[in-house]
């Protein structure tokens, strides 16, 4: 095969001259130079290899790992290579899994507390915990608390901003005030491990464990702190149905409602009765 220039390989493996060029700097392919022009002149190994590189980048495997697995004098020492790309897959399959089934979750939340605005509907709430480390719209002055809140969001894609209203909120008790902070449930992957590290390190922590909840759901227009006064509607709406707080309130920012100009936030609460 005779050696080709730059622009007839290029149209040959379908692929323009600077990939070409990528995958010479990186010392995968080796043109020689004419000697009287200078065009770089690629030989059918060099062609074989690019086609190799471009291969297994779409695998997913990183520019090194591709250049050492074309290079390898032995090929089955790519072997341990391929299992951790698999292993890798794996893992991404197993991710991808849990990310469609949390977004269906969430997609059908959203859809029933739509449906739900100022009705209250007798429901169980499997056992949550949650940590609280903003109070008041302001986060709290503690740094070890910050810290681990920066981890969860980290780790956890799938925590939520909550809020927590406490039980005198539906008892008559006008002094009271409404806590926000990151929420985590134990129906999510990892939350027993976190929630064992932050009782480790002094985290304040509401647990219910499997009880019997009024769920609503409400609109508010402003996303800072929340007034008293605010839940009052709520409050006397949960009575008129009935039904006693026997514990706090916890609740979940759902979604931002732009429609019209000016935001509603849309919360999910969970009243145990």
């Amino acid at each position: 095969m005779k050696k080709l220039r730059i622009g007839e390989l290029s149209g040959l493996v379908g692929a323009n001259a600077s990939a070409l060029r990528f995958w010479e700097e990186r010392g995968i392919t080796e043109p020689e130079k004419d000697s009287d022009n200078s065009y770089r002149l690629y030989s059918a190994e060099d062609s074989c290899r690019f086609l190799m590189a471009r291969r297994y980048r779409s695998f997913g495997f990183s520019v090194d790992d591709a250049k050492a697995m074309i290079g390898a004098a032995d090929p089955e020492a790519n072997d341990g290579l391929l299992a951790r790309r698999l292993a890798e897959l794996d893992e991404e399959a197993r991710r991808a899994a849990a990310l469609r089934d949390e977004l269906a979750r969430y997609g059908r939340a959203c859809s029933r507390a739509r449906l739900e605005v100022g009705r209250f509907e007798p429901d169980v709430l499997a056992a949550a915990s949650y940590i609280f480390t903003i109070e008041r719209g302001s986060f709290v002055g503690d740094s070890a608390r910050l810290e681990l809140s920066k981890r969860w969001t980290e780790r956890l894609p799938f925590a939520t901003f909550a809020l927590y209203v406490p039980g005198e909120a539906f008892s008559g008790v006008g002094e009271y005030h409404v806590s926000w902070g990151f929420g985590l449930g134990d129906d999510q992957p990892g939350s027993r491990a976190i929630v064992g590290s932050a009782r480790a390190a002094g985290m304040d922590i509401l647990t219910l464990e499997d009880r019997r909840c009024v769920r609503t759901a409400f609109y508010r227009d402003d996303p800072r702190d929340m007034r008293p006064g605010e839940l009052s509607p709520i409050v006397d709406a949960f009575r008129a149905a009935g039904y006693e707080a026997t514990g706090p309130a916890i609740g979940h920012l759902l979604e931002v409602d732009g429609a019209g100009g000016s935001a509603r936030y849309l919360y999910a609460l969970y009243i145990p009765v």
